[in-house]
């Protein structure tokens, strides 16, 4: 990607995602015993938070990433819609994750904590593929698996 590739700032903003990401699921499989387990998950999440928030800026801005697949192609414009969705039930699934991490009790529920956050990893993952498919159709463009 180059400097005047239209595609450049979504690739980076999907670099830093997969990055907080990959912070979160490091965080999560560490020994739940360990004393900064909560504390060290609680922090990685609330950077993929701030990492996701920047993802639904960069392509939901007014002639964002959205706008243009649907100027592009728009027989597309389903699977935008699915797209903003999908974004709304992710950002509150992270929402959740944190409420619930920062309840009273959270630390005497650590299996659940767990299991809650790779639920979150596992939406974050299936919507980077199904974003990369989508700027496929729409571009016949490889962003790549950043």
């Amino acid at each position: 990607m180059t400097a005047g590739d239209p595609f450049a700032g979504v690739v980076r903003q999907r670099s830093q995602l997969g990055q907080a990401m990959i912070q979160v699921e490091v965080a999560a499989a560490a020994p739940a015993a360990k004393e900064s387990w909560m504390i060290d998950l609680l922090h990685s999440l609330r950077q993929l938070e701030i990492a996701f928030n920047n993802h639904i800026v960069e392509v939901q801005s007014p002639l964002g990433l959205l706008d243009r697949i649907v100027d592009q192609a728009p027989r597309l414009q389903r699977a935008v819609e699915a797209t903003r969705d999908e974004h709304e039930a992710i950002a509150e699934s992270i929402g959740a994750a944190l409420a619930m991490m920062e309840s009273e009790g959270a630390a005497d529920r650590r299996d659940e904590l767990r299991d809650t956050v790779m639920g979150v990893l596992l939406a974050l993952a299936r919507h980077r593929q199904k974003g990369a498919d989508l700027i496929y159709e729409a571009y016949d463009v490889d962003i790549g698996g950043y």
